[in-house]
């Protein structure tokens, strides 16, 4: 993940249609748990018969526009360690204050079966079924991609595109494609500052965290580096998943990743996946972030944390969210003793909001998104403010929830 983000040795420059039919519905509502009546935030809503969907912000709450024809369809929420829960459309239609309750799922587990120990057998096995649990054709996406630089306690930068993705199949090596469709962003410069800070490669990092296309960016290639440790079961989707911890082995000295994993108990896909590498310390974590630096600067990297999400649809498994958190702090050897740094926060997020089979087509080389591009540069030739409607300015604290919540009726698939 070499090419996350680079510092340049220059004066500061911080980079600083067709929608749905005009007959749609807005959806509204909260997500609560049955045993506590606590919000869950981040909790799955999806339109059943059709693949526009969203996730709950941190209040338990979701919007989601729909289009006329989805009337006589079921909305399906769904959460870790939650049953799934349906609801007709039409029954949320116009009614802005629903309270959606869901029930903690117990999972039944045989007298014999094993749900702890050492998990190793399991990955190797799940990595060997990829092939079969996700898609054996490309697939188009539509998704929202947001990335934001903070310096201290303040945003500096903060992107937002709506992109058209090619996902290669799952059975071969072909890489996946991004263009972006519209974009903008939201700059706060400061003339005291005196570095050129720019995020490389966000988009193509983003598509990379599908972790069941590039298994090999965390385990290499047969996860030889980790302990794997089966912790329990829990349910997804009202379907039991093993819970594996993964550590790198003792002894071994590389910046690797620790976190955890969740496999369905059926056909042991990846359906979710949160690590962060072992970054703690290690001042050559830098050389994996950095590109290119002032000599007299120096830069600890405090966090590298990602989480990598997938969704169940006729059989097989898709990626439908990812994000990425970077921080690093920043000295300077020739100033006050190098006793005051800087601290800064990359975060970006892509989170899918259409999926369809028809009309896969890969796109002309110089529109596709490269693992070089500065994406706050690129979105200066692709904005467009009659797009954004009344979310006509950049919210640095608002969650990609929130945003999405407010865009659900253009983020989907546009007409040829």
């Amino acid at each position: 993940m070499a090419h996350l983000l680079m510092l340049l040795l220059f004066s500061f420059q911080l980079f600083g249609n067709n929608l749905l039919p005009a007959e749609s519905y807005t959806l509204r509502g909260r997500v609560l748990a049955a045993d506590n009546r606590e919000p869950l935030s981040n909790a799955s809503v999806t339109v059943g018969t059709l693949n526009i969907s969203t996730v709950t912000n941190q209040d338990g709450y979701f919007t989601l526009r729909v289009p006329e024809s989805a009337r006589n369809s079921r909305l399906i929420i769904r959460y870790l360690g939650y049953e799934n829960l349906e609801i007709p459309v039409v029954t949320l239609i116009d009614k802005p204050n629903n309270h959606i309750v869901l029930q903690p799922s117990f999972i039944e587990l045989g007298t014999l079966e094993v749900v702890s120990g050492n998990g190793r057998e399991l990955i190797r096995e799940a990595l060997n079924r990829i092939p079969q649990n996700y898609a054996v054709d490309p697939t188009m996406m539509v998704a929202f991609y947001r990335e934001s630089i903070k310096k201290n306690s303040n945003y500096i930068s903060l992107v937002e595109t709506v992109l058209d993705v090619y996902k290669s199949s799952y059975r071969s090596y072909e890489t996946d494609q991004a263009k972006i469709y519209i974009g903008r962003k939201a700059t706060d410069i400061s003339p005291r500052d005196t570095v050129l800070l720019k995020f490389q490669g966000g988009i193509s990092t983003a598509l990379m965290l599908d972790v069941a296309k590039n298994p090999e960016i965390v385990f290499g290639e047969r996860g030889d580096e980790y302990n794997f440790t089966i912790e329990r079961m829990v349910s997804i989707n009202n379907k039991p998943h093993y819970e594996i911890s993964f550590l790198p082995l003792p002894g071994i000295t590389d910046i690797l990743f620790r976190g955890k994993l969740f496999l369905d108990r059926e056909s042991l896909a990846i359906s979710r996946m949160e690590f962060n590498m072992n970054v703690e310390g290690r001042r050559d974590a830098s050389n994996i972030f950095i590109r290119r630096k002032p000599s007299k600067m120096k830069v600890d990297v405090e966090e590298a944390s990602y989480v990598a999400d997938f969704i169940e649809d006729d059989g097989k498994w898709f990626f439908n969210y990812s994000s990425t958190q970077v921080r690093f702090r920043v000295r300077w050897t020739n100033r006050f003793f190098g006793l005051f740094a800087t601290n800064y926060t990359i975060n970006s997020e892509m989170a899918v909001t259409d999926r369809y089979r028809d009309g896969v087509n890969k796109f002309p080389r110089e529109e596709r998104i490269r693992s070089t591009d500065v994406i706050a540069e690129k979105v200066e030739h692709f904005q467009d403010p009659d797009f954004w409607g009344e979310y006509n300015v950049i919210e640095p604290d608002i969650e990609i929830t929130n945003a999405i919540r407010r865009l659900s009726g253009r983020l989907i698939r546009r007409a040829e």
